[in-house]
């Protein structure tokens, strides 16, 4: 697709004001003819337009070009995810990317972002596109691979093996229609088939433009606005939501979200329930954006707002973070949000007068992700470098002071904050513990109980869950059912089942009606409404493991093997290098009396994930199925080394004791 010249279109309407310009280089990045919804938008709303025009979300997606393209496409070489690709062009000029491994070579279509690097998405066989992890850094002119030293292609070794990995650029896991589209184009669905496992993606706009955030349509309302005036004035809590809908590390439950609706009707968020994904404190760890981290802050749960810090039209700070104004605008002007008082701070710094830390270099730390993007965590903790010492937290002291180690910096707090450091880290031991297998419940209880922020209640619901379920959890879950927010009503419900999940399934809530669907799955009858839901989320992840393994599930209830034997395939094919398909598959080959089957898939996955304490209790399972007693024992023994309150392991020991 060849780029048009934005300015000589937008020039003929009543658009901008004498001698005012378009933003430089926006004219070039983009077809207008592309985005004629926010053209016209831009007719009446001129300055927030122009601001727009020159954000990252207006460079979310566009065509190659010539001009912005041409540099990255110059015979370059870079090793990426285990393969050698080279940036050419063909002989009519346009862009490739050739795998010098194999000489396969791939029409580059389009490109995704502009700083500080940039991704190009090729066509694929299955309908959709790929993106190569190699990326174009902007600023210095190279490429480079976005998975660095990831440990995907350490595990996997050779080049071939590498494309089984989940995460290989070829694999679902980089697949553009799944993974990135919704976030970077408006009015998107990726309409994924599942029996044909095809992709036949359509959109409204290219880019984040003004249909994703202001529900902009082609027909006007009577008085010529394109947004309807029941869509015009959001609560802040709805743009919230808005922002998160791309700005968080969450499953999508439907595709047809859009502003004015609820997040968790739509998407279910993920929580600091397993290690590895977030920190025991809620900080990112990996690429997880913003909405978690902040929905378990302080400032989170008072009802700071996106926009309270951020420009929605062109994505910058409302305030300079250099002397602190961002920050100060609430916490030095006695600023009270939603009844609550910001903390009143004087601009001082925490090692001294005369250093140079702000506000965010202590309690938002930069993390760099995708090799070189540097982001800010949302989590707004203060460094504690006795957790860092006790449970591995991240804290940013030894950030500026390299030279010294924890126990200095353990001191110089306590001298100045003294018990104060104590607040939250209960909760942080809690949620380290159990996060690993190795809490108890009378811990999380206690912390539970002076629990403020929803999201952390619901997380803590979420690792009792796994814990013996005593009637004092019991009674707090069973409270939590009432509770006014929808994550800590769907982590009571999967906790409980039974009569609480039953009532569930009518909650105003999709989150909570399928978490309590799926604690009563597969008991729900036919034709049930949220068994309907659940089934139609399935569809729209099918494209993925997890979802075709849901789907896997919901096929084996309806009694029909042959699909969910298919789907099950299927969930391995596309993620062979983690434990959960081929567990799940295996409990469904023993259901079918395949044991032996059954062993080979286990014995499989425990050579593979040695030190995984769930596949080890599976394994355990299936040998006491087929009557191997002892080797059942010595698993089941080893589950619980990994984790001491496996519960399943347990029994499984306790009835072998019986036996005796």
């Amino acid at each position: 697709m060849k780029c048009s010249h934005l300015s000589s279109i937008l020039l003929a309407l009543p658009l901008l004001g004498a001698g005012e310009e378009l933003p430089s280089g926006y004219e070039q990045h983009w077809d207008a003819k592309a985005t004629p919804i926010s053209l016209r938008c831009g007719r009446c709303h001129a300055k927030e337009y122009r601001e727009w025009a020159g954000s990252d979300h207006a460079w979310a997606w566009r065509p190659v070009s010539e001009k912005l393209d041409a540099s990255a496409f110059q015979g370059q070489e870079v090793e990426a995810h285990g393969h050698r690709l080279q940036m050419l062009r063909d002989k009519a000029g346009a862009f490739i990317i050739r795998e010098a491994n194999t000489g396969e070579t791939f029409p580059v279509q389009a490109a995704i972002g502009r700083r500080p690097l940039v991704q190009y998405t090729i066509p694929w066989k299955d309908g959709g596109m790929q993106v190569p992890s190699a990326a174009w850094d902007s600023r210095k002119g190279e490429w480079f691979d976005v998975f660095r030293d990831d440990a995907r292609q350490q595990a996997n070794g050779t080049a071939e093996r590498c494309k089984g990995d989940w995460g290989h650029w070829q694999g679902r896991g980089m697949n553009w229609d799944a993974q990135c589209a919704w976030c970077h184009m408006s009015g998107f669905h990726k309409n994924y088939q599942v029996e044909a496992d095809r992709f036949q993606a359509t959109w409204k706009e290219p880019g984040v433009t003004c249909i994703q955030c202001h529900r902009a349509e082609d027909t006007p309302a009577k008085d010529g606005c394109l947004v309807a005036p029941e869509h015009r004035k959001p609560t802040a809590g709805l743009q919230d939501d808005n922002c998160a809908s791309c700005h968080a590390r969450r499953e999508e439950l439907t595709d047809n979200f859009s502003i004015g609706q609820r997040f968790d009707d739509h998407f279910r968020l993920e929580l600091p329930l397993l290690p590895g994904i977030f920190h025991p404190n809620g900080q990112q760890l990996e690429e997880d954006y913003c909405e978690t981290s902040f929905r378990l802050s302080r400032m989170g749960r008072t009802g700071v707002t996106c926009y309270d810090c951020h420009n929605p039209h062109t994505g910058g700070l409302t305030e300079s973070m250099e002397n602190d104004q961002l920050c100060l605008q609430c916490h030095a002007t006695n600023k009270v949000v939603n009844g609550v008082l910001a903390p009143q701070v004087k601009r001082s710094r925490l090692c001294g007068p005369n250093t140079p830390n702000r506000c965010v270099d202590c309690h938002m730390p930069e993390d760099t992700y995708m090799g070189r993007d540097p982001r800010r965590d949302h989590s707004l903790h203060w460094p504690d470098p006795l957790l860092s010492k006790e449970i591995g937290l991240p804290n940013t002291c030894q950030n500026c002071h390299k030279d010294k180690d924890h126990d200095w910096a353990i001191a110089y707090l306590a001298k100045r904050y003294g018990a104060k450091m104590e607040k939250y880290r209960p909760r942080f031991r809690a949620v380290h513990a159990a996060m690993n297998g190795k809490g108890n419940v009378p811990q999380l209880l206690e912390v539970y109980d002076k629990e403020e922020i929803p999201a952390w209640r619901a997380t803590i619901l979420g690792l009792l869950a796994r814990m013996p379920i005593t009637p004092e959890v019991q009674l707090r879950a069973i409270a939590a059912t009432q509770d006014a927010d929808a994550l800590v009503r769907a982590a009571a419900v999967q906790l409980l089942g039974g009569e609480h999940a039953q009532k569930a399934l009518g909650d105003d809530t999709r989150v909570v009606r399928q978490a309590a669907g799926w604690s009563l799955f597969p008991n729900l009858p036919t034709g049930h409404p949220v068994l309907g839901e659940m089934e139609a989320t399935a569809r729209l992840q099918g494209d993925q493991p997890g979802g075709a393994m849901q789907l896997a599930m919901l096929a084996s209830a309806k009694g029909d093997s042959a699909e969910a034997e298919l789907q099950y395939k299927r969930a391995i094919e596309r993620d062979p290098a983690t434990p959960v398909a081929r567990m799940d598959y295996a409990v469904f080959l023993a259901r079918q009396n395949r044991l032996l089957e059954a062993l080979r898939q286990m014995l499989a996955c425990t050579a593979a994930h040695p030190e995984n304490a769930e596949a080890q209790y599976r394994l355990a399972l299936i040998l006491l199925e087929t009557g191997y007693h002892p080797a059942a024992q010595k698993a089941a023994e080893k589950a619980l080394r990994l984790e001491p309150n496996h519960q399943g392991a347990q029994q499984i020991l306790q009835y072998l004791r019986r036996r005796r």
